[in-house]
């Protein structure tokens, strides 16, 4: 993707970013103070002061707009693209948000419509509308009907022509919104927002305050100003959300190289999060790929006749699944030359809503349906006891072993009903296939359960299938197993009480999925993995929803993280790098959070003394530098390079894991800034610069071990080189004029 393609997108974004680091209630008051420094003659001053200030927020707003960037550049790996029919009938690839009225656009199983449109041609066109209507349900759409725009499609295929555009639809919201970067906070973007709100209103009682006891003191209203400033610069920590945001980016930038793609920038926290996990069996637990390992045809039919209509079948439901495909294959490699092809005059595609697919079949001028699905499905339908059982044995059997199965059977006369309730059908053949387990997926099962996360299997196979590969790859609770239709006569409130009874689900439609996620969501953050088209609606539901890459493209655009490889088991990796991320973040917040409580609360120690704050604004820039400025570049390296084992976070709320540290060491750095100040000779500011510094050096170390458990033996190195080159630096700027008068310090 060109360089100006994603700047172009990020466009529209620059307005808001640059409003939020500008227009912010610290950045207001430095420009008061400012204009009165002017106002009051002094003019350096003032100049110096709005240089730095001016500068620091705008190497803020392009930090920011550099994080927005990383994330663009990782989206538009999964941007939302279409198959666009030329006029020479060709097709090409385009974006979405390319298409133009009169576009014909091919719809296929798992494509969500990116614009309205009517249909020109369908076949066994079916859609789902719950995204936009909430009503779950699949149905059928035929030529020249009206089709809207972020309508599912379940079943068969069709070719649409565009009459809207993708910015004007709501698919086009659905995709804005997936991209979460100032909008639906995380609990640490929300608790960081929740402290500088807060920090905010004590600066405005602090000002009342200083103004208040200079006007009493009657002290010269410069020095009012130059407080004013200082405070306002010390007690909002308005550059933590820069520096969280950034290392959100950060993050993000550093999963992609891992084939993992996020489509928001706080899913590296909220994987750190997941207490509950939602899985499929097949292309989760097991391969995607699906081989037909046998072929039972039923005694006493023909042979040849069980293949013809069983290709027949296959061939008429144009059907791209992995077990269709499987089937098309098998006989494809079994084929007799002599083999009987039969005229299909209809079709019903297979629908995960059905559970089944048909087609119609003519043959001497006799017309028959043949159906293709799950044994469940159709052994109620069966008449003959005989052909009943021979079919429940082979599918209990197989299903013991953990494999799947998928039953051929018929009906006499025309017809393609979507409800088998009045169909006497007849048994074919059953295939049974073989899938082999994801390698790595029993740690990758065992390293979530170590966590505490409760694994649950929601599928669509036999549930015996499901629960003997349930337990061979350790999944606790295997032996707990409820069946879609034991879940049709549950009420809502029965979701939510019964559900967390269970492990697995199976075989279950798409609409339990979506009750279930709903119901685990209420006791606890809820991940969802999937691949197919049933699998977005729950993933829509689910707090994280999370992809394959080769997965429907549906459930792509409406995950929080794609997983490149296509492997659950990568998960593990990903939500370790969170667990690191995750601690960088605390540090980095808890130094932020940290500097401006020392602050405060030195000024309440002093003011309680009698005594004016010593520092003006400049002075507290040149403090931040050295003690939040260089320290969230060391984190931000941590971040980008982790060593050793990284502990999990803890469940607690973040500031609940941050705050008693950052308070009670502010209390001890306050008391002890003040007692230099008071015991020293006030005719220079050096010592207070010092002992700021040196404090929020030593609460680096201390935030360092607290928060990352225990520092590898390479990170404390670093922490020591850190500090030598910190305070050499420091000694050496110390040593140039221009910058003690630019900063306003005074030496002894």
């Amino acid at each position: 993707m060109p360089k100006f393609e994603i700047y172009r997108r990020v466009l529209p974004a620059v307005g808001p970013i640059v409003f939020r680091n500008f227009f912010v209630l610290v950045n207001g008051i430095i420009f008061v103070v400012v204009v009165l420094l002017f106002a009051f003659g002094s003019t350096e001053a003032a100049l110096f002061l709005g240089i730095v200030f001016l500068l620091n927020t705008l190497i803020a707003t392009a930090q920011d707009i550099h994080a927005r960037v990383l994330l663009e550049k990782l989206q538009m790996l999964t941007a939302l693209k279409v198959l666009r029919i030329n006029k020479d009938k060709t097709e090409t690839s385009i974006l979405a948000e390319k298409i133009i009225k009169g576009d014909l656009i091919k719809l296929k199983l798992g494509d969500q419509t990116p614009c309205e449109g009517k249909l020109i041609s369908v076949n066994n066109l079916e859609i789902s509308e719950a995204l936009v209507t909430g009503e779950s349900n699949s149905f059928g759409k035929k030529e020249g009907d009206k089709i809207i725009a972020g309508a599912i499609i379940t079943s068969g295929n069709g070719v649409m022509e565009a009459e809207g555009l993708f910015s004007e639809s709501r698919l086009s919201k659905i995709a804005g919104e997936a991209k979460k970067y100032a909008a639906s906070p995380s609990s640490i973007q929300t608790a960081t927002n929740t402290v500088i709100k807060y920090s905010s209103y004590i600066l405005i009682v602090v000002l009342l305050f200083v103004i208040g006891r200079g006007v009493i003191l009657h002290l010269p209203r410069l020095e009012i100003v130059t407080n004013s400033g200082a405070l306002a610069s010390t007690i909002v920590p308005q550059g933590l959300v820069v520096a969280i945001t950034l290392l959100f980016a950060i993050g993000a930038a550093s999963y992609s190289r891992r084939n993992v793609l996020f489509q928001e920038i706080n899913a590296t926290e909220k994987l750190g999060r997941i207490k509950n996990l939602c899985i499929d069996k097949t292309g989760t637990l097991t391969d995607n790929i699906l081989v037909v390992e046998d072929m039972h045809i039923m005694e006493g039919f023909n042979v040849d006749e069980a293949r013809a209509l069983t290709q027949a079948c296959i061939s008429g439901l144009s059907d791209t699944s992995e077990t269709i495909l499987a089937v098309k294959k098998y006989l494809e490699n079994n084929k007799k030359n002599d083999d009987k092809i039969l005229e299909v005059t209809g079709g019903l595609s297979f629908s995960s809503w059905r559970r089944y697919g048909a087609v119609e079949v003519k043959e001497n001028n006799t017309l028959q349906s043949v159906f293709v699905g799950a044994p469940d499905i159709f052994s109620p339908r069966v008449a003959n006891e005989v052909e009943k059982k021979w079919l429940e044995n082979i599918s209990g059997e197989n299903a013991k072993l953990g494999k799947r199965v998928l039953c051929v059977a018929r009906s006499s006369g025309a017809g393609l009903p979507k409800d088998l309730k009045e169909v006497q059908l007849s048994v074919i053949a059953m295939f049974v296939f073989k899938n082999t387990l994801r390698e790595g997926i029993e740690d990758t099962i065992k390293f979530f359960q170590d966590r505490g996360i409760k694994i649950r299997v929601l599928s669509g196979d036999n549930s015996q299938t499901v629960q003997a590969v349930a337990r061979s790859v350790g999944i606790i609770g295997a032996e707990s197993v409820v069946t879609g239709e034991e879940m049709k006569g549950w009420s809502d409130n029965d979701f939510n009480t019964k559900a967390h009874d269970y492990t697995i689900f199976a075989p279950v439609l798409p609409e339990h999925k979506v009750k279930l996620v709903e119901a685990f969501r209420k006791n606890g953050f809820t991940a969802m993995v999937g691949d197919g088209v049933n699998d977005a609606l729950a993933m829509k539901k689910s707090d994280l929803g999370i992809a394959m890459f080769d997965g429907a493209p549906v459930t792509r655009q409406l995950s929080d993280v794609i997983l490149m490889t296509n492997s659950f088991t990568s998960l593990p990796g990903a939500v370790e790098l969170a667990d690191h991320f995750i601690r960088s973040i605390e540090i980095s917040s808890g130094i932020y959070i940290n500097m401006s409580l020392v602050g405060l609360l030195f000024f309440v120690i002093i003011s309680f003394f009698g005594y004016s704050y010593p520092l003006t604004p400049l002075n507290i820039t040149f403090i931040n530098y050295f003690t939040v400025g260089f320290s969230t570049l060391l984190i931000s390296y941590w971040a980008l390079r982790p060593t050793g084992k990284i502990p999990r976070t803890g469940e607690k709320p973040f500031l609940n894991r941050v705050m008693p540290l950052v308070f009670y060491a502010a209390i001890v750095e306050a008391i002890g800034i003040a007692l230099v100040y008071i015991l020293n000779i006030k005719t220079s500011n050096i010592i207070i610069l010092l002992s700021f510094i040196l404090f929020g050096f030593l609460f680096l170390i201390l935030a360092s071990k607290v928060y990352c458990g225990i520092l590898t033996k390479k990170e404390k190195i670093q922490l020591f080189l850190f500090g030598i080159f910190q305070f050499g630096l420091l000694y050496l700027v110390l040593q140039v004029p221009l910058i003690l008068h630019f900063f306003n310090i005074n030496l002894l």
